[in-house]
């Protein structure tokens, strides 16, 4: 296969910095093939860039023309393919045409990355259908197809390479958010469509894992990204009851906004280090403050557990159940 120049073997490290840590793959092609969805700004950006850095092969998409122009250095590189993704038309149609042009070009597909998406927040009351509609095509119908016709490529070169749970030969990375953990105040429509991306990061993970492609629900905390800038939008309703507090969240983001904890160029080294692995996580978190909000919603949950299951546990059971799938995981 042909990588060009860039196609340098490239380096292995481990998260703990260590490049002979146990859990980094020992064959894994080198370089890698990358598809990376929402590039032309943020974490797909950043992730990109680096990748390209590192002598991986990467393609791009972007809703407009021209995302080349933003990775001039590599614009006529072998190892990278710029390509266009609108959320508009035949979304189907323009996914299998990218996925054929990137397998043309580089035979083979290592890493999907579904980083494609924006923020509707706002207070439940406030959001049209239409805006959720909207919010839901882009941020977990895309990823979905974008799954589907990748897999087309990923599984039969996974099993062909002698694939299955302990050798991982592919991997889908679904960018999800600490929002998909927990739900935090203005922000229910973008919520429930990160719940939804990382309920198919979850069953992604139970479907093809035995052929050895890995599953990484990715879920950041605040990045310094334009998030909560110009992608921001809001319900486009307004109920003078909301006024005050929608007033104090507007001011809020756009004091936030270029103050975030989180590096997007540490970002991309993370996701880097995981597609070198074995046996990459399925959980990864993102930010301290990600780990903080993570432990703060397990708490809560375990808590009403331990509160609840005494009178809404096996008391609520037939005794001569024959059991669950659902209590096997």
């Amino acid at each position: 296969m042909k990588m060009g120049a860039l196609g340098a073997a490239t380096g292995m490290f481990s998260l703990g910095g260590k490049a002979n840590d146990s859990n980094l793959t020992k064959n894994a092609p080198s370089p890698q093939v990358w598809y990376i969805t929402g590039a032309s700004g943020g974490l797909g950006f950043a992730l990109a860039k680096y990748l390209l850095q590192k002598g991986d092969c990467v393609a791009v998409t972007s809703r407009q023309k021209g995302i080349e122009e933003k990775f001039k250095k590599w614009a006529t590189s072998e190892n990278f393919l710029p390509l266009q993704l609108q959320f508009e038309g035949d979304l189907d149609a323009q996914i299998q045409s990218n996925l054929g042009a990137l397998h043309n070009k580089f035979k083979r597909l290592d890493n999907l990355v579904n980083n494609a998406g924006y923020g509707l927040l706002g207070f439940v009351e406030e959001v049209t259908e239409k805006q959720l509609r909207a919010q839901f095509e882009v941020n977990v119908f895309a990823p979905f197809l974008v799954a589907q016709h990748a897999l087309k490529i990923m599984r039969p070169q996974a099993l062909k390479e002698g694939g299955n749970e302990n050798n991982v030969k592919a991997r889908i990375y679904n960018l999800s958010s600490i929002g998909g953990f927990r739900v935090s105040s203005v922000s229910t429509p973008y919520c429930m469509s990160k719940f939804a991306l990382s309920a198919l990061s979850e069953g992604l993970l139970l479907d093809v894992a035995e052929m050895g492609i890995a599953v990484v629900n990715v879920m950041p905390a605040g990045f310094r990204t334009e998030f909560a800038g110009k992608s921001l939008k809001l319900g486009e309703r307004e109920i003078k009851d909301y006024d005050p507090r929608r007033k104090a969240f507007v001011e809020r983001s756009q004091h936030y906004n270029g103050k975030q904890a989180g590096n997007p160029e540490s970002f991309a080294k993370v996701i880097y280090q995981t597609s070198r692995m074995i046996k990459p996580p399925f959980h990864l978190f993102m930010g301290e403050a990600a780990y903080k909000s993570a432990r703060n919603k397990m708490q809560w949950v375990e808590k009403e557990i331990e509160a609840t299951e005494s009178y809404a546990g096996a008391a609520v059971d037939f005794p001569d159940s024959s059991g669950s799938a659902f209590d096997k995981r």
